[in-house]
């Protein structure tokens, strides 16, 4: 209505003149606008940078592995030592000199890099709980310093009581589930050792990005996680070194081998978890599965290599766990994989 008007005050001589400027110049506004809807509508706030994270839980030990290279979402390797917000711990610890660094993450400077493999052993004192994040390494960093500060909070508040694997298993599926709608683009595996009948239990939960979460006993998440899972599953099947000729093979062919009957999974007014929550081999054979996976699944997967770093969380031996004052072997390893 408004143009109308004006195009009617126009004199009769420069009324068609001024109808072509002023569609020229509606024309030209509508498709800025349109440009810069259409650049919005391809805004991306995440990026996948890569990592792949795993754990493995046993019966009295927890192993936890990840890759050090840090990409952009692409073929551009932007850090080939990066661990800082892909494995990290859920508190601080009590000792001053572990391999931990200040904000949590891994520290492996300490451990030569000039061999093909090496490790290192640190004693630690109070319960520990290892988390490994891969996916966006902006939300995976804020997801660190937000459960870590939950975590020091508890402590502080409680008088250094530690929680158990389970109770920040619970903490991170809350906080994962409290940023659904805009979640944190952040795929965990968290493991830790939880006392059981005055002995040292193994504990696997792994994630998706809005928090569900399931224990289990081998978990993998980020880049590279749809090869890496079989791999592993076929490494620590119980059925791998079955004669063929068995007649239980064609039993655990048609069905996954770690599942668990639905007759089986209640017990009183508990129910279990419907798949295995632990492995049955020893930690060496547990460390050499693990890389051997991952070395499998670096070929085949550019956002994977460099490295591999294997946590492992045991209890020392001939000492008996206390809620209080639990006293946990730590022992870091660093594995070459490859490099382009």
């Amino acid at each position: 209505f408004f143009l109308k008007e004006v195009i009617i005050m126009v004199p009769s001589s420069l009324r068609r003149c001024s109808v072509i400027i002023i569609r020229t110049v509606l024309y030209t506004v509508t498709l800025i606008v349109a440009s810069f809807c259409e650049a919005r509508g391809e805004f991306d706030p995440y990026q996948l940078n890569g990592g792949l994270v795993s754990a493995v839980a046993g019966r009295d030990y927890v192993v936890v592995a990840s890759d050090t290279r840090l990409t952009n979402g692409g073929y551009e390797i932007l850090s080939r030592q990066h661990l800082g917000s892909r494995l990290w711990t859920a508190a601080r610890s009590k000792n001053d000199d572990c391999f931990i660094h200040a904000d949590g993450s891994v520290d492996i400077t300490r451990i030569n890099n000039d061999v093909e493999s090496s490790a290192v052993q640190q004693n630690m004192m109070g319960g520990m709980t290892l988390i490994g994040s891969a996916g966006c390494a902006a939300d995976c960093e804020e997801l660190k310093r937000r459960i870590r500060m939950e975590m020091n909070s508890h402590l502080h508040w409680q008088g250094d009581a530690t929680l158990s694997p389970t109770s920040v298993a619970t903490l991170l599926g809350q906080t994962l589930y409290s940023r659904r709608s805009f979640p944190y683009y952040s795929f965990c595996v968290l493991a830790g050792l939880e006392s059981h009948d005055d002995d040292a239990v193994g504990v696997v939960h792994v994630y998706d990005a809005v928090g569900s979460h399931e224990r289990v006993a081998v978990a993998s998440a980020g880049s590279g996680k749809e090869m890496l899972q079989p791999i592993l599953d076929r490494l620590f099947s119980s059925s791998s070194s079955t004669d063929f000729e068995n007649d239980n093979v064609r039993r655990l062919l048609l069905r996954d081998h770690g599942a668990i009957d639905a007759s089986a999974q209640r017990v009183g007014l508990k129910l279990n978890p419907p798949v295995q929550t632990h492995v049955e081999c020893d930690v060496e054979t547990a460390i050499s599965h693990l890389v051997k996976a991952y070395q499998a699944v670096s070929e085949r997967e550019a956002s994977v290599g460099d490295d591999v770093v294997v946590c492992v969380l045991k209890l020392r031996k001939n000492t008996p766990i206390s809620t209080d004052d639990n006293i946990v072997c730590m022992e870091v390893s660093r594995f070459p994989l490859r490099k382009d």
